[in-house]
């Protein structure tokens, strides 16, 4: 497995740490650096195949909350986690609000964060449960998910928007099956597979596996 990470901090130690943790996350792993909000933006638009972003929250210039919006808009596929100090359970609600799909604080053992990416490389959205002890859980405050009360979150999603190929992927995803499974059944790239299943989210309204099926057991597309 061969990943491509963009790491936006100000901190060349930690730019450092992070790329020596992530030795272990894939067989071949690349890491590129990024000091601010402009520079990592510029850079994710000029690695369109990038698998992964890691970004803090305080870094001078555009701040990370709206940096992650950005990304989002320019590359709604990519996923985005923080790594930052600013930890307390509110912040960790604005950044997944604002389109992260997971948060790992600084202070945490290198063994978390590995532990944190691979769930988002899987489509799901992650945060370490020492993060979660105050407050409802956070998956709770993500517009789209399953129970929310935002606006409009009872209405049922328009699954007609789906291609074969992302039915094809939802049935195994219903199935417990992972990306590689998938890819492999499939004949497609891990990679491919996992922006299907980011599609599927989207259209879908929710934000991991869990809730994708059942989701698609409400509206009657799948029975077991």
């Amino acid at each position: 497995m061969t990943l491509k990470v963009l790491v936006i901090d100000d901190h060349p130690l930690v730019q450092e740490g992070v790329s020596a943790a992530l030795d272990t996350l894939a067989d071949d792993v690349t890491v590129m650096s990024a000091r601010d909000g402009e520079q990592g933006l510029a850079m994710a638009a000029e690695n369109p195949d990038l698998d992964l972003v890691l970004l803090d929250l305080a870094l001078p210039g555009i701040s990370g909350f709206n940096l992650i919006g950005k990304l989002h808009e320019k590359l709604p596929s990519l996923p985005v986690v923080v790594l930052s100090a600013l930890e307390d359970p509110e912040n960790v609600r604005h950044a997944i609000n604002a389109g992260a799909m997971g948060f790992v604080p600084k202070s945490a053992a290198t063994k978390v964060l590995i532990e944190v990416l691979q769930q988002v490389l899987e489509g799901n959205v992650t945060v370490p449960l020492a993060l979660q002890s105050s407050g409802p859980p956070i998956s709770h405050a993500l517009p789209g998910a399953a129970g929310s009360n935002d606006a409009g979150a009872t209405a049922e999603p328009d699954v007609a928007l789906l291609t074969l190929r992302q039915l094809e992927v939802l049935s195994r995803v219903c199935q417990g099956k992972t990306n590689k499974q998938i890819a492999t059944e499939l004949g497609l790239s891990e990679k491919t597979v996992k922006a299907h299943v980011t599609a599927i989210f989207k259209v879908l309204g929710v934000v991991n596996r869990t809730q994708a099926v059942l989701v698609a057991r409400r509206v009657g597309m799948i029975t077991a």
